[in-house]
């Protein structure tokens, strides 16, 4: 374990005894982590101080302190990285499918796999490399995983809502037709944020396939967005 990591997991536990830990369980995150409770903005702001003086730390020492946080024994290390990409946007652009892969592989639940997925890759990430990432977006649709085949929603939802580029909305309703007979809510709930978002770049594609699939998705999905295209709420 790097230097680094073991600071921030200090930084927590302390963080923790002085903020009071929120009322959210770990069954609340879908995880079975240790939980420190700290706040979505404590916990930010201890990663931005960080970064503030950290600014050279390399590429090697940079990955390593995300696999070390990927790998650790809390939700909260599992929820660090996505800051780290954000911030070090030149060294995630470095980074290998293959390794973000492996990555999404130690996501549990549905709040560790949001905090990675729902907005740190943008469309000009995918289209940047877009034979890549679709091969890897399609890899999670069939991964025995759960948290893996959430993943290939998620990580298209912001790409959706932001580009008007017909590959990636093609590519959410591809996911979502493989997985709509899914039960679990990991799934439906995922599938009914897809096609939520599709609709302001996307209304058309999104009002087609609502007509022609109604019957097969997931009846969440079905309902919120409708609601959604009458409304323009949630």
């Amino acid at each position: 374990m790097l230097g680094h990591q073991v600071y921030l997991i200090e930084e927590f536990k302390q963080a923790s005894k002085h903020h009071g830990a929120v009322s959210q369980r770990p069954e609340h995150l879908g995880t079975s982590r240790t939980l420190y409770g700290l706040k979505n903005a404590v916990r930010r702001d201890i990663i931005h101080a960080w970064i503030e003086n950290h600014q050279d730390i390399t590429f090697d020492d940079w990955v390593s302190l995300i696999d070390g946080l990927y790998h650790g024994i809390s939700y909260e290390e599992r929820c660090t990285p996505p800051t780290l990409f954000t911030k070090y946007r030149a060294y995630r652009q470095q980074v290998s499918l293959s390794q973000l892969d492996r990555w999404l592989g130690q996501l549990e639940g549905w709040a560790e796999v949001d905090s990675t997925c729902q907005s740190v890759f943008t469309a000009q990430d995918m289209l940047a490399n877009w034979d890549g990432w679709r091969d890897l977006l399609e890899r999670l649709t069939q991964d025995e995983n759960i948290n893996k085949r959430r993943a290939s929603l998620v990580l298209l939802t912001t790409p959706i809502t932001n580009s008007p580029d017909k590959r990636l909305i093609q590519q959410a309703l591809k996911h979502v037709d493989i997985l709509k007979h899914e039960n679990d809510k990991l799934i439906t709930k995922a599938i009914s944020w897809v096609l939520r978002k599709g609709i302001k770049q996307h209304r058309a594609d999104i009002e087609s396939y609502l007509d022609q699939h109604a019957d097969t998705l997931p009846a969440i999905a079905v309902r919120e967005t409708r609601r959604k295209l009458e409304t323009g709420k949630k």
